[in-house]
């Protein structure tokens, strides 16, 4: 279903105090260029109606017109984001709808300026591989919400290569960890020490980090390294929404935080179950950018190497960049 993002109504407001100023201004360098009072004496009407009635009458309708025209302009405009792309639609009386596709967006961003803080709006940024803005989505209530959105928009509108045919737990358990392949028991629940332990979701992410900046894989969520399977349910516990749904949330919400939110969507989760084990198989795409993984206040770079996950220098993650992202040679 299209969903349709109407622009902040304080925009409203904005508008009707920025045309105000602009109207009296105009009309203060009008008055001092001509002299209302003797213009409209030299008028028939005046002999019916005073300078001071006319002259209010004037303002009064200024103002009502200036207020339907500001509430009708933002009444008729909206975002819509369908599948693949995004609509624009705007207009008085002349309705335009400018469509966004958003097969070259790569990321997704917003920002807000002092205003937009205060009163909660912003502008959403839609931006290719070489960071450059395809479109901005302005005066966007709550921008952070609609992130996810879009970029599950995109992933609905392309083909769907590697999440069209996710592959079969039963098929992976009969392959060993390679450079697209890795088995964790849990997300974040330690087994040893029985409590929740977010080094372990680190441990993930890197791994995820990983195969956005290599060729992509598959990390495989409650197997551990024997082959065999676990299920997520001591994670699930840890959780206030104890399903598949609620662990989901929790993920993106660590992604976005360790990785960035412009990488969400190359990261789909499928879920299979096994009696009554239930796993998630994250399927990775990889990145068209490279994709950090922050801990603290640094930045860290991990490539997938063999069946792990190696850290590479800053010397080492340039020229890795430059000849995974950039097309120089080695």
């Amino acid at each position: 279903m299209p969903t349709r993002i109407k622009p902040s109504p304080i925009i409203i407001v904005k508008n009707f105090l920025i045309l105000q100023a602009g109207a009296v201004l105009a009309y203060l360098i009008a008055g001092s260029l001509t002299h209302y009072a003797q213009f409209y004496r030299a008028l028939k009407i005046s002999e019916l109606i005073s300078f001071q009635i006319a002259q209010a009458v004037f303002v009064l309708a200024s103002e009502v017109i200036l207020v339907f025209y500001i509430f009708f302009r933002w009444h008729r405009e909206y975002y819509e984001i369908q599948s693949g792309q995004v609509v624009h639609a705007s207009g008085l009386l002349h309705r335009r709808r400018t469509t966004i596709p958003l097969q070259q967006v790569t990321s997704v961003a917003y920002h807000r300026g002092p205003l937009g803080k205060i009163a909660q709006y912003g502008t959403v940024e839609l931006k290719d591989h070489q960071s450059q803005n395809i479109a901005a989505l302005k005066h966007i209530p709550d921008p952070q919400d609609w992130i996810d959105l879009i970029l599950k928009s995109k992933q609905q509108g392309e083909p769907l290569a590697f999440h069209k045919h996710p592959p079969e737990l039963k098929d992976l358990m009969q392959i060993e960890e390679h450079e697209s392949l890795e088995f964790k028991s849990t997300f974040r629940w330690d087994l040893r020490s029985q409590k929740v332990n977010q080094q372990l979701e680190k441990a993930s992410m890197k791994t995820i980090a990983a195969f956005l900046n290599s060729r992509g894989g598959c990390l495989v969520l409650g197997v551990d390294d024997r082959k065999t399977i676990l299920g997520l349910a001591p994670d699930f516990a840890t959780l206030g929404k104890e399903n598949a749904d609620g662990f989901e949330n929790h993920f993106s919400h660590i992604f976005h935080k360790m990785i960035g939110p412009e990488f969400r969507h190359l990261a789909r989760l499928h879920w299979q179950k096994t009696g009554d084990k239930e796993c998630c198989i994250i399927n990775v795409a990889p990145a068209h950018k490279p994709a950090y993984l922050k801990n603290d206040e640094s930045e860290e770079f991990y490539i997938r190497t063999g069946n792990g996950t190696t850290s590479l220098k800053f010397s080492e993650a340039s020229d890795y960049i430059d000849i995974r992202f950039h097309g120089k040679p080695a």
